[in-house]
């Protein structure tokens, strides 16, 4: 399961980052909707959902096994 997590999170994490120059990009050629600001959200979320549970997984009982 942490395997899988990592991944995710991994793969999330270059989808946020795309996302983020896409947007970059688009800013510098034109004036994006205000609404497209709001689109790395989930993203986000989901980076910091795994994210703590990469870091807190350690701290349980049994984890060091």
């Amino acid at each position: 399961m942490p395997a899988t997590i990592r991944k995710w999170h991994r793969w999330i994490s270059m989808a946020f980052v795309a996302l983020v120059a896409a947007i970059f990009l688009l800013q510098a050629l034109t004036t994006p909707p205000e609404w497209l600001y709001y689109t790395p959200l989930p993203f986000l979320l989901g980076l910091i959902a795994s994210g703590m549970y990469m870091w807190f997984r350690p701290a349980r009982p049994g984890a060091a096994k």
